[in-house]
C-alpha cells in the first residue's frame, strides 16, 4: 500500500466528503468527479465538499448535530450488495445529523428521523435519514432533502432506540427522544460552498482517506481499546480485507465474570464499524468449541464495540479466538468508502 498522503479542504470552512453531482461542476472538470476505476478498499476520493453547522444541542445526555452541504450522490448497502443513491433534480441540500453521548463524546448508533416545516408550519419534508459513512464526517444519519426555497425553516430531530446496548454509567440515556432546530437556508450559500478537487498526485483513487473534520475526531484514532488496564487486557489485533478488528478481554458491567469486547475500525481513521454482525469461537487445533453472538455495544471505556459473557474457563492459553464478521457494516458510504467492508471477514487471534 502506497504511503498515505495527508489532504485538508483548506480554509475556514467545515469539510465535508461528498460524492457530488456532476451537473454541479464545469464541464472541464467533469471527469475529476469520479474515480473510474476504485480499489478495492478504502481510497482518497476526488473531492471535499464544504458544509455548514446549522447547530448542535443537548438532550437527556445525546448531543445531536445538524450539519448541510450539497445535494450528492451516495451509495446504500444491503446485506453484501450496494446500490447508488442519485441526485434529484428536486433536492435543494444534503441534510446530515451526527448523534453522539454528550459526556464522553462516543457515537451512538440510533434511528435519525427529520421533519421539515417552513416558518409558516407547512411541512416540506420527512424522512428517515440513512445511516452512513464519510471519510470526513465519521458516523453520522443522512439523505438529500427538498425544501421550498430560500428562506427560515424549523426541522424537527427525532432521534429513535439506539441500536447498540448502552453499558455503564451512561446505560441511562434515552430510548428515543428529539430536538428541535431552526435554520437559514440559501441555495447560494449551499451552491456557493468551496469543493476542493483532488488530482492523481493529491492521491486522488490512492488507498488512503481524507482527514476528519473537526467534531469527528472524538472517533479518530479512537484509542480506548488500547487503553488496557484495571480489569480490561488485550489480546491481540489484526487487520483483514480493510478492518482493524481489536479484541479484549474485561470483566463484565454488574456482574462476575468475563466478557469478550471486539472493536472494528476503518483505516488510517478508526471510525467504528457499526450495525454490523459478528460472532467469535474459541478454536482449539482445528475445532470450534463454542461460538457465540456479539452484541453491538457502546461504553465508557472501549467506546462502540461487540460484546458477549464468556465464563473464563472458556479462553485458555494456547487456543485460538475466530472472530466472524458475518454481515458487513449496513450503513450507506460516501465516496471512498464504497468499494470496503463489503464481504463477510474472518480474523483468527492466538491467545497468549
Amino acid at each position: 500500500m502506497r504511503r498515505r498522503r495527508v489532504l485538508a479542504a483548506g480554509g475556514s470552512l467545515l469539510a465535508g466528503l461528498s460524492a457530488g453531482c456532476l451537473e454541479t461542476l464545469r464541464r472541464e472538470d467533469a471527469w475529476r468527479e469520479l474515480v473510474v476505476d476504485p480499489p478495492e478498499g478504502v481510497y482518497v476520493p476526488p473531492h471535499a465538499d464544504g458544509m455548514v453547522r446549522y447547530g448542535s444541542a443537548t438532550v437527556e445526555g445525546l448531543e445531536a448535530s445538524l450539519f448541510a452541504s450539497r445535494p450528492h450522490s451516495f451509495w446504500l448497502v444491503s446485506g453484501t450488495e450496494r446500490s447508488r443513491a442519485d441526485v434529484r433534480s428536486r433536492h435543494d441540500l444534503h441534510l446530515m445529523v451526527a448523534v453522539r453521548d454528550a459526556e464522553t463524546g462516543t457515537v451512538v448508533p440510533a434511528p435519525v428521523r427529520t421533519t421539515i416545516h417552513t416558518q409558516a408550519g407547512d411541512r416540506v419534508d420527512e424522512r428517515s435519514l440513512w445511516p452512513m459513512l464519510s471519510q470526513r464526517m465519521g458516523v453520522h444519519a443522512g439523505d438529500n432533502c427538498s425544501l421550498e426555497g430560500d428562506g427560515r425553516y424549523a426541522v424537527t430531530v427525532e432521534i429513535g432506540e439506539p441500536s447498540a446496548t448502552i453499558r455503564g454509567e451512561r446505560s441511562d440515556l434515552p430510548n428515543a427522544t428529539s430536538v428541535e432546530f431552526g435554520f437559514e437556508y440559501a441555495a447560494d450559500e449551499i451552491e456557493g460552498l468551496e469543493r476542493r478537487l483532488f488530482d492523481e498526485d493529491e492521491g486522488r483513487g490512492d488507498p488512503g482517506a481524507l482527514e476528519p473534520m473537526a467534531h469527528a475526531r472524538d472517533d479518530h484514532d479512537d484509542s480506548t481499546l488500547d487503553e488496557v488496564e484495571g480489569d480490561r487486557t488485550r489480546i491481540g489485533s489484526a487487520r483483514v480485507g480493510d478492518v482493524t478488528v481489536v479484541a479484549i478481554r474485561a470483566n463484565s458491567t454488574g456482574e462476575e465474570g468475563t466478557a469478550l469486547a471486539v472493536g472494528l475500525r476503518t483505516p488510517y481513521n478508526a471510525y467504528p464499524l457499526v450495525l454490523a454482525s459478528v460472532s467469535a469461537s474459541v478454536v482449539r487445533g482445528d475445532e470450534r468449541l463454542e461460538t457465540r453472538s456479539l452484541q453491538e455495544s457502546v461504553g465508557p471505556h472501549l467506546g462502540h464495540h461487540y460484546r458477549t459473557d464468556l465464563e473464563p474457563a472458556v479462553l485458555e492459553r494456547g487456543d485460538a479466538l475466530a472472530i466472524d464478521l458475518e454481515t458487513p457494516p449496513q450503513v450507506a458510504r460516501h465516496e471512498g468508502y464504497e468499494t470496503a467492508f463489503l464481504e463477510p471477514e474472518t480474523v483468527r487471534l492466538a491467545l497468549d
